[in-house]
């Protein structure tokens, strides 16, 4: 079955070591940046509490935090067990 992955924005980090992400959009709020970005044609938003010096077209690298990470099943939505 396909299934859907899940993670708050919240719970992404900043990583050297992790996933290759395009940046389409930096917003910085105050007290966190929001980053919108794009891995292949999946599109995420990130929240960070650093400030991210990052411009559309570059390259960040992000990581989940595994433990937070949610699976749903894709047809209905239904939230799989760990």
């Amino acid at each position: 079955k396909a299934g859907v992955y899940g993670i708050r924005p919240e719970h992404i980090q900043l990583r050297p070591d992790g996933i290759p992400a395009t940046v389409v959009l930096v917003e910085p709020t105050g007290s966190e940046t929001q980053v919108i970005a794009r891995i292949g044609e999946t599109s995420l938003t990130c929240a960070f509490r650093e400030r991210v010096v990052a411009r559309p077209g570059e390259t960040i690298h992000i990581m989940p935090e595994m433990g937070l990470v949610h699976l749903f099943e894709a047809g209905s939505g239904r939230r799989l067990a760990a």
